[in-house]
């Protein structure tokens, strides 16, 4: 990979490549940590709004009394009685309140420090404006899912480095974490006026006839769909337009003409190509190359199989909506228990009535789930021989499990600082004489012991958040979510026949699966590796067996069609509806727009976007958060300023190699899926996939040694949570899925701990301004 030699910096701050850099390492770090911070209740109840910090006292005493024999509260069928009319006056009267206890709520929560700045400003920024969303009651934020959160991080789940492996939420937080840095990133920093373009095409700084010449030119241009950077040009064009041009009006006209995006424009044809192989990349990233997609597979299924989709079918073709309404909440909703009906006669009061089905699909997935952990568990319990724990052991991690979380976290602080093994510190908390006769063998079995308690322990604490607590928080937050759609759900019912689109919906979702299962030679035996295949006949047939990244992507574009059908005939039937996503994606979509003002440090991020060009933000002389960052960046001592420095001209560099390995990486897969050749691709483009790569190579892991150095991610890469889908772990075979340019993020400590704090301070005043300006 060609070197790269970073610009040099002012004598007064960072240049502009050094403070996107910067921005980039912060926001990077900040994210993931507000999202793993919601491991823990105070994170929620300092989230700021929409939740409150004293919600959980008043969700406490939320009465459940009142529950009728189709878990519907008093009024519930009403709601989806009343007729349209009658609905509209009463949003009407409850419009002016609700607004008022928002703007209440609003500056109640900045006295507080929030817990989590830039996921607050996504939430409030982007989602609560939108149609439905907009519509929900307070109290689905501060007593429904607020309740749900905060039970879940009292339930103190299991972390990767007691278990030996990334697991499942470990995946997915991390990878959650990578899409929305993006995201924040965007809505703090906004998109450049013209990046994307060619640099000779670029208008000059905030000219909205320049913005609007050069897309009416790109509108016009071709495209060569096999070419990466074309497809590439023709995506940062369409942000141009969506940003800073009418691009959103043509959109929302040309669906309510045509069933077809592609014919809008060639520039439109090309950047629907170039996001359909992203989505294809990400993917196959989650079920194909993680060590947990055949898990996730697995879970899928099992749900797919337990959706009565006849019944839901049969329940679409009734005619009058407040009927079907009733209907669907019936079959979703309804607890059909014993308790339920002597509950509902006044013969008992028991808060536990049951599960509704989405409580059932639920319970019954994690507990055939919890049951494969317990058959490993039992199978050590059942072990005999030299090697095989004492019952003495198999107690003491017992006893452990039960242990509250700072015992917990306590032992583990112990192993990482002391370089010994989860289990060995266990064993030194309550009885350190079995470490001096624990050998190598009983030790890899507790640990796989441990591990598998922890599992079902997890599914249980997570079936009891969600199917068994009370007061039930899950069914309410759904009942609010219908209530909230009930005139968009009404609209759509009333003019469009939901049958054939529910039918493609089926039919994705099997075809995916198919997809997505790998050959029965090639799949895990139950020994807890996969089948052993002789030579490089047996590495070829190994590859041929993952689904590949074009597979996903033919998918994809055998199934777009269906997808366009069901935008067209919302469009075109529901135009009231339409008009209301029309405003919000386009009040959403303005917020990208760059504010960048100050020329000092960061001018080259935004390049003459001005802080009041969209009028959202009053024309308030908000400060760039780049100049911010390098007003930080000057503040540091000279000595510290050189260290950091040095740190973010080595990430200007991954950043850049990053780039290029992205770039070549889009153009092999355009290539390889316009042939026939076979094989397929276990790599796509994306930056972000790097990053969150890194983010799961630095996960430490208790080491694998009763004495050892820590572990991290990129140590158990391709391996398991021990005991799932066999015994001992499963090393999961991707192929040559890290083939290629592999390039290991540097070492950003030294800037997280500079600046880390004084980001989030500052972003904490950012984000008050930004959303309430």
């Amino acid at each position: 990979m060609s070197s790269y030699d970073p610009p040099p910096s002012s004598d007064f701050g960072l240049s502009p490549a050094q403070t996107t850099a910067l921005f980039d390492i912060l926001t990077h770090h900040e994210t993931y940590r507000e999202i793993t911070a919601f491991r823990f209740p105070d994170a929620v109840t300092r989230f700021g709004y929409p939740f409150e910090e004293d919600a959980a006292v008043s969700a406490a005493g939320a009465k459940t009394a009142g529950l009728g024999p189709c878990g519907l509260d008093g009024g519930g069928t009403r709601d989806f009685d009343i007729d349209r009319e009658d609905q509209k006056k009463n949003r009407q009267k409850r419009s002016q309140p609700q607004k008022d206890d928002k703007e209440h709520q609003v500056q109640k929560n900045q006295s507080q420090e929030a817990s989590a700045p830039l996921l607050q400003s996504l939430l409030s920024r982007l989602l609560l404006p939108m149609p439905g969303l907009s519509d929900l009651p307070s109290a689905f934020w501060t007593s429904r899912l607020q309740t749900l959160l905060v039970r879940l991080g009292q339930a103190n789940l299991s972390e990767s480095y007691d278990k030996g492996a990334l697991g499942t939420r470990k995946v997915l937080a991390t990878g959650c974490s990578a899409l929305l840095e993006m995201l924040a990133r965007g809505l703090l920093g906004g998109l450049p006026r013209g990046e994307g373009m060619p640099r000779n095409e670029r208008p000059g700084p905030g000219t909205e006839a320049g913005v609007k010449a050069n897309e009416d030119k790109e509108n016009e241009e071709q495209y060569v769909l096999n070419k990466a950077d074309d497809l590439e040009r023709a995506w940062g064009n369409v942000l141009q337009g969506l940003v800073y041009g009418d691009l959103v009006d043509q959109l929302f006209d040309h669906f309510m003409r045509e069933d077809d995006l592609e014919t809008l424009s060639p520039m439109v044809e090309a950047s629907a190509r170039h996001n359909i192989l992203h989505i294809a990349t990400l993917i196959h990233q989650i079920f194909v190359l993680s060590p947990e997609g055949l898990y996730l597979l697995k879970l899928l299924d099992n749900v797919h199989s337990l959706i009565p989709y006849k019944l839901i079918r049969q329940t679409l073709r009734i005619g009058n909506a407040a009927t079907m309404i009733s209907g669907m909440m019936r079959i979703l909703l309804a607890k059909l228990s014993l308790t339920s009906v002597t509950n509902w006669f006044g013969l008992t009061q028991n808060p536990d009535d049951g599960m509704n089905l989405v409580q059932r699909i639920i319970s019954l997935v994690l507990s055939w789930d919890a049951n494969d952990f317990s058959k490993s568990a039992d199978k050590i319990e059942k072990t005999k021989g030299v090697d095989a724990p004492s019952d003495e052991m198999l107690r003491l991690i017992r006893e452990h499990l039960e242990q509250p979380r700072s015992h917990h976290d306590d032992v583990r602080s112990a192993s990482q600082r002391n370089e010994q093994s989860i289990m060995t510190e266990i064993f030194n908390a309550s009885s350190p004489h079995i470490n001096s006769r624990l050998t190598e063998a009983q030790h890899a079995q507790c640990l796989e012991y441990y591990s598998s308690l922890l599992s079902v322990r997890d599914r249980d604490c997570i079936t009891s958040v969600f199917c068994r607590q009370a007061p039930d928080m899950l069914t309410q937050a759904l009942k609010d979510i219908v209530t909230a759609y009930n005139p968009i759900i009404r609209a759509v019912h009333a003019n469009i026949d939901l049958r054939d689109h529910f039918d493609s919906m089926q039919a994705f979702l099997e075809d995916f699966l198919k997809t997505s299962r790998r050959d029965p030679a090639t799949a895990d035996n139950g020994s807890g590796v996969a089948k052993e295949q002789e030579g490089a006949q047996g590495d070829q047939e190994r590859k041929k067996a993952l689904s590949s990244v074009e597979d996903y992507f033919v998918l994809l574009m055998r199934h777009r069609g269906s997808l366009y059908k069901w935008v067209h005939a919302l469009a075109r039937q529901c135009p009231d509806v339409w008009e209301s996503f029309r405003v919000w994606a386009k009040n959403t979509l303005v917020q990208f727009q760059s504010r960048d003002t100050d020329s000092s440090g960061g001018s080259g991020i935004g390049s003459g976007g001005n802080g009041d060009g969209d009028g959202h933000h009053g024309g308030a002389a908000i400060p760039s958060i780049l100049a911010t960052l390098n007003k930080l960046y000057t503040a540091l001592d000279v000595d510290t300023q050189s260290q950091v420095r040095t740190a973010i001209d080595s990430h200007v560099v991954y950043l850049s190699t990053q780039t290029l390995v992205s770039q070549a990486r889009l153009q092999y897969l355009v290539t390889a899926s316009q042939s026939d050749s076979s094989g397929g691709s276990t790599v796509g483009p994306g930056v972000y996939l790097s990053r969150w790569q890194s983010l799961l190579d630095e996960t430490p892991i208790t080491p694998s040694q009763r004495k050892g150095p820590v572990r991290c991610g990129r140590d158990v890469k391709y391996r398991t949570t021990m005991g799932k889908m066999g015994t001992g772990g499963n090393v999961v075979d991707a192929g040559e899925a890290a083939h290629g340019e592999v390039v290991e993020a540097p070492d950003m400590s030294v800037v997280v701990s500079a600046l880390g704090e004084a980001f989030r301070r500052a972003m904490e005043s950012y984000v008050a301004c930004t959303v309430h300006c």
